[in-house]
């Protein structure tokens, strides 16, 4: 089970249509953002600064690097490109990124996603120049935090097809195979990941344990972070993100991807200290 944990993390919501999330892993920062929420991007000092861009849509991707403002670039791609609704961007705090770095950072990742199952929009295989020992390393350290972040704490798998905003009654798997997990000493079965995921949330918030897992509740609507929450979460296209859960009062996020369902598993399982194992998953 990683250990691993960002050393600051910071959610900022505005208005119901400002939900950014901003992940910093000392040097490394990570924004997640919808396209909607651009008017609200350009006053954070990170899209200021150079970085790497990804553009998400449906089963779409976009890779681009800006060596001045993120934003800027962005501002560009929101008149040009009409297909994408979500958008995550990086770059390092002191905002010292060579030229040569983000050419290496940009063609490693278009070339880890033409070997995935999206459907990517950039027309070439990124830039290729010279760049020295001591600043791949970094670069390429970078990356690694980066993909840690979005993995790890933000359930976003850059090489897969994410669920954003898929509604909670889309299937993790067939629905003539059965998912089990083991957890502690109690296994849950089910027709979906997500089915499973549901059944162990509610054991756990109708028993004791409930007070292990204050990390993952809020008062408001519950989100990538804190799963569980007191409110209905709906998406700007009217797609309802949480699932009720019987007999309580709380509202738990289900739009994770298989993997995403899988490491907020892991989560709850070190809040609780038990042993999780996924037998048919």
């Amino acid at each position: 089970m990683k250990n691993f944990m960002p050393n600051h993390i910071f959610i900022n919501r505005e208005s119901s249509n400002d939900n950014i999330s901003i992940f910093y892993d000392e040097p490394t920062f990570v924004v997640i953002a919808n396209k909607d929420d651009l008017a609200t991007i350009q006053l954070i000092d990170e899209s200021k600064k150079p970085g790497i861009y990804i553009l998400l849509g449906d089963n779409k991707r976009y890779i681009g690097q800006a060596s001045n403002s993120i934003f800027t670039r962005l501002q560009q791609h929101n008149i040009n490109k009409s297909w994408w609704n979500k958008l995550i961007f990086f770059g390092r705090e002191d905002g010292h990124l060579s030229k040569a770095q983000l050419d290496l950072l940009e063609r490693k990742i278009i070339k880890k996603m033409r070997k995935s199952s999206v459907d990517l929009d950039n027309s070439t295989q990124g830039n290729q120049s010279y760049i020295d020992k001591l600043s791949r390393f970094s670069a390429i350290s970078l990356l690694n935090k980066v993909e840690r972040i979005l993995v790890d704490i933000a359930n976003i798998d850059l090489f897969e097809v994410e669920e954003f905003e898929s509604g909670i009654d889309s299937q993790n798997s067939n629905l003539n195979d059965s998912v089990s997990i083991k957890f502690g000493e109690a296994t849950y079965t089910g027709k979906s990941c997500r089915a499973v995921f549901v059944q162990l949330v509610s054991k756990l918030l109708l028993s004791s344990e409930i007070e292990k897992l204050t990390d993952l509740i809020t008062l408001d609507e519950p989100n990538t972070l804190q799963i569980i929450g007191t409110m209905k979460r709906i998406s700007g296209k009217g797609t309802v993100l949480t699932k009720q859960i019987e007999s309580s009062k709380y509202h738990v996020y289900v739009n994770f991807s298989k993997q995403g369902l899988c490491t907020q598993i892991n989560r709850m399982a070190k809040l609780t200290d038990k042993q999780v194992h996924f037998e048919r998953w």
